[in-house]
């Protein structure tokens, strides 16, 4: 008895802790999601606002131009939709939530796994399923009341485009629709991707008995569920489906002995059908594939508008960032060898151009290999424009200024030191380079840069040579 017991409570206790397990990776789940889905909602809004700001000034702009050049463009337009301030005005409010009927499959899928979770408890109380519902349509509410508001600016965009003459000022504003448009998928993107968090409490979910049915209810009774049950052919057959052993035996029933010889030349029969159907859909795919051809070749998708990829990113993913480094000998007015590591940011203007600026810093290594001795030597700024070429190879031209340790310390301790030039002077040194650089892949996450540059003001410096030799390290 007293075995019973223990064997009793050790039981009981596995299954509460997981239970346990189960309801709180299934809660980090839906919180995950639900952060997730009302991050995207709000980054949406705010694209909206600003995006309509621009629009609504852009449109006013170009209607008292039009008011004053085509009166009757200028009417057709005041009676075909929302200008861009009404919609502004509109999303502000919030309106537009009960006047389409968007759904969303994924908060959909939330709900569903709300309720399983609900189910799943034994204690009341655990996990609220209305709870988690209510914050799921408020989120598809506000996807709903986005997404009525970007139909609202794409019908207003099409009625600017077939009513009024599109002149530079309708392209910009489709300029502008264009980039925000491609910024929200890149939004929507980051926000479908799962995290690791994510995928460990998925991962932990699809263990428990009937989560797949949970999410996919309308599929219990296919035949793939079914097997996956261990259905029989005996139960098929009571359930109502057709089985390849009902089929032999009512042939055999009609046709007898000869039902071998007959399958055979039934089975000749099919090969000969089926080789000429083969034919036959070779032979329609080849006349669809040249119509398709065809009809771009007469309605080619073109831009009104040269795109630029860059401005479809978010600002954040338009950064680059750039570690570098490059050495140099000691000079002969007794300075020593030099070691400059510079950290720089750099924005994607193009997907050729990029400039920046950074912030480097200078250490002493000492004269020689028998002299080693590390020392601060100074802090400078870094400016840079760097256009890509092919295969790599790309120009780049910068901007430095070093600020010696004379800078930092005292006036008179640094008295001494070379007599000044324009461009070396002892508190400075300036530095304008200009050369070639050669990318190549480190890894996933990282590219190398190797960059061979000129310094214009190297004699003014007491360098031994005017090539700079640096190795970089750019974040993708």
């Amino acid at each position: 008895m007293r075995l019973f017991l223990i064997l009793f409570l050790i039981t009981s206790t596995a299954q509460a802790q997981e239970e346990g397990e189960l309801l709180y990776q299934g809660k980090r789940y839906l919180d995950l999601n639900i952060r997730s889905i009302n991050k995207l909602n709000v980054r949406d809004q705010k694209l909206q606002q600003r995006l309509l700001n621009k629009l609504a000034r852009k449109e006013h702009r170009y209607l008292q131009q039009l008011k004053r050049k085509d009166s009757v463009a200028y009417a057709n337009l005041q009676q075909h939709g929302s200008s861009y301030d009404s919609i502004r005005t509109l999303s502000k409010n919030g309106t537009g939530t009960k006047r389409n009927g968007f759904s969303n499959s994924s908060i959909d899928s939330l709900q569903r796994i709300a309720a399983f979770l609900q189910s799943k408890s034994s204690v009341a109380g655990k996990i609220n399923a209305s709870e988690y519902n209510e914050q799921l349509q408020s989120a598809a509410a506000q996807a709903n009341q986005n997404h009525y508001i970007w139909g609202l600016i794409e019908q207003r965009a099409n009625n600017l485009k077939n009513t009024a003459k599109a002149g530079r000022q309708v392209t910009g504003m489709n300029k502008q629709l264009f980039y925000a448009r491609e910024k929200m998928k890149v939004f929507k993107d980051i926000s479908n991707g799962p995290s690791k968090a994510e995928d460990f409490a998925l991962e932990t979910l699809h263990g428990e008995l009937g989560f797949e049915q949970c999410l996919h209810p309308n599929n219990s009774n296919s035949m793939a569920s079914l097997a996956a049950k261990g259905a029989s052919v005996s139960d098929l057959e009571k359930m109502g489906y057709p089985t390849k052993r009902q089929l032999t035996a009512s042939l055999q029933q009609k046709f007898g002995n000869s039902l071998g010889g007959m399958q055979q030349k039934m089975g000749s029969q099919m090969q000969d059908y089926m080789s000429e159907m083969k034919k036959l859909q070779t032979a329609r795919n080849a006349v669809r594939q040249t119509k398709t051809s065809l009809s771009a070749l007469r309605k080619p998708k073109k831009p009104e508008f040269k795109i630029n990829p860059m401005r479809g990113l978010p600002f954040a993913q338009r950064i680059e960032k750039q570690f570098n480094w490059q050495t140099s000998r000691s000079t002969l007015d007794g300075k020593p060898a030099m070691l400059q590591a510079s950290v720089m940011a750099g924005f994607k203007h193009t997907p050729k151009l990029s400039y920046g600026i950074g912030i480097a810093t200078s250490i002493g290594l000492g004269q020689n290999w028998n002299n080693l001795r590390l020392s601060f030597q100074g802090l400078g700024l870094r400016t840079y424009v760097n256009w890509q070429l092919v295969y790599g190879v790309g120009l780049y031209a910068g901007y430095e200024r070093m600020y010696k340790q004379a800078a930092f310390l005292d006036t008179k301790q640094a008295s001494n030191e070379l007599i000044p030039t324009a461009h070396n002077t002892r508190s400075y040194n300036e530095s304008i380079l200009a050369g070639l650089t050669k990318a190549y892949n480190i890894n996933s996450k990282w590219n190398g840069s190797i960059q061979i540059l000129y310094d214009a003001w190297w004699k003014g410096k007491g360098l031994r040579s005017p090539i700079v030799l640096r190795f970089a390290s750019i974040k993708k």
